[in-house]
C-alpha cells in the first residue's frame, strides 16, 4: 500500500510556500501596525510660550485623567453674559484645540460658550490618545467646564451640543452616544476606522487597526436616546480623504434623526467653513 507521506509533505511544503509569499506583506505591514498611533494621531504640540498670550476671552481648563495632566480651552460668550448655549468642539487628527478656536472665532451666537477639546498627547497634554482615553478626556473636560461655570453637571449637559470634524466627528459622536446632548453637528465623518484603514491601504489591512472608532454603532446609540438629539452631517462634494458616501451612509441609518447636507465644491478641510456657517450652530 502506498504511503501517504509524500502527500503530507507536499501539503506542508505548500503551506510553507504560502507563508513565504506572505512574508513580504508582513514586512511591510509590521511597521504600520507598530506605529499606527502616530499615523492616526499626529498630535501637534504647542510651541513654548503659546499659552502665555491667550485672548482675554479664552480660559484654560485643567483636569486629570488616567493619562495624567490634561487641559482644554473655554471661550466665554461674546456678550460677556452667562451662556445660553454650550458647544464641545472636536478637531481632526492634526488639529489642536487652539487651531479649532481660531476657526470658530466668529462662530455661533453671542450668548454661546465654546469648549475646545485637546486630546491626550495633543497640545501640552500628557499621555497618548486612543478612543477610550479621548472619551475619558472629553468627559473630564465637560466636568471641568461645569466647575468653571459653577453649574451642576446635569445643567451643563442640558445646554451642551457637540461639533466635530473628521476624526473629531467620531470623538463628538462617541461623547453624544454616552451622554445627553442638545444637538450634534458632524463635518466629514467616516463610517469606521477599520474601513478607513481598508481605504488607505488595501483590504483587509483595516482589521489591523485597534483604534476602533465605529460611527455606525455610535450613531445608532445616539438615535436610541429618548428623546434623540437632532444630528446634522455636512460633507464636501469633492472630499478626497473621506468620501461623502460615508456621510450619506451614516445619515441613511437614522433618517428620522439625521439630516445630510452635501456642500458643493468643498473638500475635506473646506467643509469646516460650512460647519461654522451652519444655521444649526445658532439654533435653539
Amino acid at each position: 500500500m502506498p504511503t501517504p507521506r509524500p502527500r503530507s509533505l507536499a501539503r506542508r511544503l505548500a503551506r510553507t510556500g504560502s507563508l513565504f509569499l506572505l512574508l513580504p506583506l508582513a514586512v511591510v505591514l509590521a511597521p504600520l501596525v507598530a506605529c499606527q498611533g502616530r499615523l492616526i494621531y499626529p498630535a501637534p504640540r504647542y510651541a513654548p510660550g503659546t499659552l502665555d498670550g491667550l485672548p482675554a476671552d479664552l480660559f484654560i481648563l485643567r483636569y486629570r485623567t488616567g493619562e495624567g495632566e490634561q487641559f482644554s480651552f473655554y471661550r466665554q460668550p461674546r456678550n460677556g453674559a452667562e451662556p445660553r448655549q454650550l458647544w464641545l468642539v472636536c478637531g481632526g487628527n492634526g488639529a489642536s484645540a487652539l487651531a479649532m478656536a481660531e476657526v470658530f472665532t466668529e462662530a455661533g451666537r453671542d450668548d454661546a460658550g465654546f469648549l475646545f477639546l485637546d486630546y491626550p498627547g495633543y497640545g501640552g497634554c500628557d499621555g497618548s490618545p486612543t478612543p477610550g482615553r479621548i472619551l475619558a478626556a472629553s468627559e473630564a473636560a465637560v466636568a471641568a467646564l461645569a466647575l468653571h461655570l459653577g453649574w451642576p453637571l446635569e445643567r451643563t449637559e442640558a445646554y451642551l451640543g457637540v461639533a466635530g470634524h473628521s476624526l473629531g466627528a467620531a470623538v463628538a459622536l462617541q461623547y453624544a452616544a454616552c451622554h445627553p446632548v442638545r444637538r450634534v453637528l458632524l463635518a466629514a465623518p467616516f463610517t469606521s476606522m477599520v474601513e478607513m484603514g481598508h481605504r488607505a491601504l488595501v483590504w483587509p489591512c483595516g482589521h489591523l487597526i485597534w483604534h476602533r472608532f465605529d460611527n455606525r454603532e455610535r450613531m445608532d446609540e445616539v438615535a436610541a436616546h429618548r428623546p434623540p438629539p437632532p444630528v446634522l452631517i455636512l460633507h464636501g462634494s469633492v472630499d478626497r480623504l473621506i468620501p461623502n458616501a460615508m456621510g450619506r451612509e451614516l445619515a441613511a441609518r437614522q433618517p428620522a434623526v439625521v439630516t445630510f447636507r452635501l456642500v458643493e465644491g468643498a473638500g475635506h478641510d473646506e467643509v469646516l467653513d460650512a460647519l461654522v456657517a451652519a444655521p444649526e450652530l445658532v439654533a435653539d
